[in-house]
């Protein structure tokens, strides 16, 4: 039994003798280690290009918020100058002092305005 083992192991290093390494030439090497750093660069690529476009869509989705909020502000104040052309003489009048004394800081003769220096 012991000769049984004995000359499988035999065996095994003769084949493992006439086994021969294969090795690669220098210039297969070279092209895939080329090749591994191709795809290396190309994967970084990818990933700069990525990140660039998801800045891109984030400004870009601000850009179309703050749009959207002129709009709304531009349609109010077109509802208000569709409200004041549909004034009567009278209303007209009184939309115009009220502005002037509002926005204008504007005073008809003979008033006296009266600040609040607290700020309260």
């Amino acid at each position: 039994m012991e000769e049984k083992i004995k000359s499988g192991e035999r065996k095994k290093q003769a084949s493992k003798k006439n086994i021969k390494e294969v090795k690669l030439p220098k210039m297969k090497k070279k092209r895939y280690l080329l090749l591994y750093i191709a795809i290396f660069g190309f994967a970084i690529y990818a990933v700069i290009t990525l990140v660039n476009q998801f800045i891109e869509i984030s400004d870009k989705k601000q850009q179309l918020e703050d749009l959207q909020d002129q709009i709304v502000v531009q349609e109010i104040k077109n509802d208000q100058i569709s409200e004041v052309k549909n004034y009567s003489d009278k209303e007209l009048a009184q939309y115009i002092e009220q502005i002037a004394r509002e926005d204008l800081d504007y005073i008809k003769d003979g008033e006296r305005v009266f600040v609040n220096i607290a700020g309260e």
